[in-house]
């Protein structure tokens, strides 16, 4: 007989969610912590004022990805308006993480696909994402390239802040 398979499903994140939006991003490092190490969140009030803000930003949008009601992974799309390509939008995706547990299981690909149709919804004529490159060893560039993007430019990046 064989295993159940298990279901996720994405969806917009509401004002309600944070505290389980930054449960995944906590997770957002290429190994899970020590066993016996749990992980707790919890919520300045920087992080609240800055997810309002989120929320009542126009075209910016947060996922959620869930198996059940437990939150599996998260990411972002900015949908920015643009001049140029007949003045279609730009679309911006940024933050994808996945909780350790749901890794490799479809849970990214599903936040893409749903993203990606939000996109093509807004009338978007592009898609930009970037991803670090340790992401090329660990199978992150490989899933984006699966779902159709390519590493067609070069990305450079500026911390303004340590």
């Amino acid at each position: 007989m064989a295993p159940p398979e298990i279901q996720y499903s994405v969806r917009r994140a509401s004002a309600s969610d944070l505290f389980e939006v930054l449960a995944v991003l906590q997770q957002n490092a290429p190994s899970p912590p020590l066993e016996g190490v749990s992980a707790t969140v919890a919520i300045s009030k920087e992080q609240r004022a800055t997810w309002k803000r989120i929320l009542a930003t126009p075209n910016l949008t947060v996922y959620l990805a869930e198996h059940g009601r437990e939150a599996v992974g998260t990411a972002c799309l900015l949908v920015m308006p643009n001049l140029t390509y007949h003045c279609q939008p730009t679309a911006f995706i940024e933050a994808v993480v996945v909780a350790y547990a749901h890794r490799r299981r479809g849970v990214a690909r599903l936040m893409l696909g749903r993203i990606l149709d939000d996109a093509r919804a807004a009338g978007c004529h592009k898609v930009q994402l970037l991803s670090h490159k340790r992401h090329a060893d660990d199978g992150g560039h490989q899933l984006y390239r699966s779902v159709g993007f390519e590493a067609e430019a070069e990305g450079f990046r500026l911390y303004l802040s340590a």
